[in-house]
């Protein structure tokens, strides 16, 4: 545009060129969305372009990237948007792999408060995925990318029996090339939230089958199955939006807006955007300098937040210890009561095996999740609150996981003594 002063090109995508430049009327830094020359002169690419510019430009909204200006000049179509200095949530993903729930929690909301109000504003994305949503430096979230949005107020670009879209986001509904409605964004919100939380996208290729066949016909693997880590209720969320059937998936974007609320109420006490912030800063995404303009010094020290940036399991609550501490002790004394009841009146004392000695336990954290073997024999799959009795003496436990390395190792379980072992499984080499 002319008051705008180009400094270079910051990304390209399949129609249109993205540059960072300088609107000097106003120094601040903008983006440059220019269409290729090579589709300047395709009547349908140009109707997209000029519908994304109008979407944008009724959808004024702190979480979507806001449009300043449109127009052509020399036959390039060019639109003036915001410019968003940050990390798009893509790139997170592969120098992080998987988010904690907290941060996924945060960054669902954002981006499903933008879908909200385009869906109120009868607009359907139609190509929600973790490239088309940017962090920024500050801990905003901005959904970015309308070009091949659908606008219900106006007439529908693709033709019936079509589909538009990223094969690995898109819905059944997308897939099949019916007519869709906010719920097709629902289900592709969906598969970015399993994302987020898992490092895995719930439908894959492989085992002879497209990725469209798998979102049509095949089941996936349960969050909690890759991440012990994330709730059950937040699980619960996922799965709803995933429903292959549109008419089993949220009512309203808005019911599903206030469900993530719900849990962000729950687990993250503080400002949001001050979270990723922090997040950022634990991350080495952002400088202590750029992070602490935010959010205080504390927050940025603060042990438990690490522990949660770092994707650990919580640790045991006092409460938990005193719980699994209490059984234990019960347990003990129905042992020495069963012992006493065995030998009879022979052995007054209630005198145990000399040798052995009363049992000890064994309590058993893995992340993400593993399958116990103990001594060779399959016991449970963890997560699990119990603790395991066994008899004093060397056993060997092995944990199974087939994304992950196994672990065995030797335990020495001592008379009447919780023995406690965490351990963190490592990733197998791609």
């Amino acid at each position: 545009m002319q008051n705008c002063e180009v400094i270079g090109e910051i990304g390209s995508g399949g129609m249109a060129v993205i540059f960072k430049a300088v609107q000097n009327s106003l120094n601040r830094p903008v983006a440059i969305k220019e269409l290729k020359s090579d589709f300047c002169n395709d009547p349908q690419v140009v109707a997209r372009f000029i519908r994304e510019a109008t979407a944008l430009a009724t959808l004024q909204h702190e979480n979507i990237v806001h449009i300043y200006d449109f127009g052509k000049e020399d036959n390039n179509f060019r639109m003036v948007m915001e410019f968003v200095e940050g990390i798009d949530l893509f790139d997170l993903l592969e120098k992080v792999n998987q988010l904690p729930p907290d941060i996924g929690l945060v960054i669902g909301f954002f981006v499903c408060c933008a879908l909200e109000y385009a869906h109120y504003r009868g607009i359907i994305h139609r190509d929600i995925k973790p490239s088309n949503i940017i962090v920024s430096r500050k801990g905003e979230v901005k959904l970015m990318d309308f070009g091949i949005a659908r606008d219900e107020n106006l007439g529908d670009l693709t033709r019936p029996g079509t589909s538009l879209g990223t094969p690995a986001y898109m819905s059944p509904e997308q897939i099949m090339g019916v007519k869709i409605d906010f719920r097709s964004d629902i289900f592709s919100f969906g598969v970015v939230l399993y994302q987020m939380l898992t490092g895995s996208k719930p439908f894959t290729e492989g085992g002879g089958k497209s990725i469209m066949h798998k979102i049509l016909n095949a089941e996936f693997i349960r969050p909690r199955k890759l991440n012990p880590n994330i709730p059950r209720r937040l699980e619960g969320i996922i799965l709803k939006c995933l429903a292959k059937e549109a008419d089993d998936r949220y009512l309203t974007t808005g019911d599903l807006r206030h469900e993530l609320e719900a849990q962000l109420a729950k687990r993250v006490k503080m400002n949001h955007s001050g979270r990723l912030v922090a997040f950022l800063h634990h991350k080495s995404l952002i400088t202590h300098d750029e992070a602490e303009t935010f959010v205080t010094q504390k927050t940025l020290t603060n042990k438990e937040l690490i522990r949660e940036d770092e994707n650990l399991p919580p640790p045991l609550s006092l409460k938990m210890i005193a719980s699994i501490q209490a059984t234990l002790g019960v347990m003990v004394l129905m042992w020495i009561l069963i012992v006493h009841l065995v030998m009879g009146p022979d052995n007054p004392s209630g005198a145990v095996d000399a040798v052995n000695g009363p049992p000890g336990a064994l309590k058993v954290v893995a992340w993400p999740w593993a399958e116990i073997y103990i001594d060779g024999a399959y016991v449970e799959t963890t997560p699990i609150a119990r603790s395991f009795s066994l008899i004093p003496g060397l056993h060997e436990i092995t944990l199974k996981n087939p994304h992950f390395k196994t672990i065995t190792e030797k335990v020495l379980i001592e008379p009447a003594k919780l023995q406690k072992r965490k351990f963190v499984l490592v990733r197998k080499n791609p």
